[in-house]
């Protein structure tokens, strides 16, 4: 898929000959398909996911599938628990860890992703999403989750949104991180709220890059 920004409401003049390529442009009045279709189709460890055009997904796929199956592994997952999937996206974690537990909830922002996720779990009747965002969720409902996973952009979460992650009270979190700057930040935040850090493990998502995708495991004390 050919993903062209735009401040321009109006869309491009663009055609496509020849290339069996989607085309969208993504401006102030939203996504505009000029060629194909508005969505291309991911797939991680057998799983297949709609992803929009304005929507997030991890492009290395491989990757992600060793992070799906590290969740999974090191995860307190039983048909008796509630996970909470904050940044939850177009549901990559969640679509594996729903059949494994009792209620999954899901906080997203994005209209498209949101979207996206409804698709893609559609099968599944203990699954729950807000679409908010993860700090006005947290910080008006009470969800008594057993685990949460936060995977929030480069910023990282912020004080707000882990004194509503403190809140919540969960016995174990896994924080999935792309900067380890704002990563160290949050991670004090959550140190001194009653979290010990159990485990981090890098995942090298774009290789002879420097960025690395890490994620930490913390149990309450």
């Amino acid at each position: 898929m050919l993903i062209l920004e735009s401040s321009d409401p109006q869309p491009l003049d663009f055609s496509i000959e020849d290339l069996a390529i989607s085309a969208v442009q993504v401006g102030p009045s939203g996504s505009v398909v000029l060629a194909g279709s508005d969505y291309i189709v991911m797939e991680v460890s057998g799983r297949r996911f709609k992803v929009s055009a304005s929507s997030f997904f991890q492009v290395n796929t491989l990757q992600a599938q060793a992070m799906v199956k590290h969740l999974a592994e090191h995860l307190y997952l039983s048909e008796n628990i509630t996970v909470l999937d904050v940044y939850s996206g177009v549901g990559l974690y969640s679509a594996f860890l729903a059949p494994k537990v009792k209620r999954l909830v899901g906080i997203e922002i994005s209209p498209s992703a949101c979207e996206d996720f409804t698709t893609n779990l559609d099968e599944f009747e203990n699954v729950d999403l807000y679409e908010a965002s993860a700090e006005e969720v947290l910080g008006s409902i009470v969800f008594n989750p057993d685990i949460i996973i936060m995977d929030p952009p480069r910023a990282g979460l912020g004080g707000k949104i882990v004194e509503g992650i403190l809140a919540q009270g969960a016995a174990q979190l896994a924080y999935v991180s792309c900067d380890p700057a704002t990563l160290a930040r949050d991670a004090k935040q959550l140190g001194t709220g009653g979290y010990s850090l159990i485990k981090i493990t890098l995942f090298d998502m774009f290789p002879q890059a420097y960025h690395i995708e890490s994620i930490s495991l913390w149990e309450k004390h």
